[in-house]
């Protein structure tokens, strides 16, 4: 099964900004010119919101704002399936998971997984998870 994994072994890349660091994976994967790639991201980061960071460098964003970019890098991929490895753990700040579940229904054009902790459980009361002990 091919899949993007959202994760602390995949983080952003610090020196381009946060338009470039989404269609990056669309220029390279699929060789679309730079402009249409972050047309794209642009629109992404219109739909959940963020668009005022699109020049922004990671280093300049939030751990949850950090956290939806990398959630667009991995929709730009070719794979079917993202999977989201310990999201409390990515965003150490969040106190609420429902707010990234409603970015993932906002964007919901791939399957998404959410992998997590059994410690983590009661953060994830109705919403459906997997928990993986």
């Amino acid at each position: 099964m091919e899949y993007s994994l959202i994760s602390k072994e995949t983080p952003l890349i610090s020196n381009l900004n946060i338009v470039e660091n989404i269609s990056i994976i669309k220029e390279i994967d699929e060789l679309m010119p730079t402009k249409t790639a972050q047309k794209l991201a642009t629109k992404y980061l219109k739909k959940i919101e963020l668009s005022d960071f699109a020049f922004k460098r990671p280093i300049e964003c939030t751990a949850t704002q950090k956290f939806h970019i990398m959630l667009l890098r991995a929709l730009m991929s070719r794979d079917n399936f993202i999977i989201v490895a310990t999201p409390l753990y990515l965003i150490n700040t969040l106190k609420d998971i429902k707010v990234i579940i409603n970015s993932m229904k906002i964007l919901n054009e791939k399957n998404i997984l959410i992998l997590d902790t059994l410690s983590n459980e009661i953060h994830y009361e109705g919403c459906r998870c997997n928990i993986i002990k």
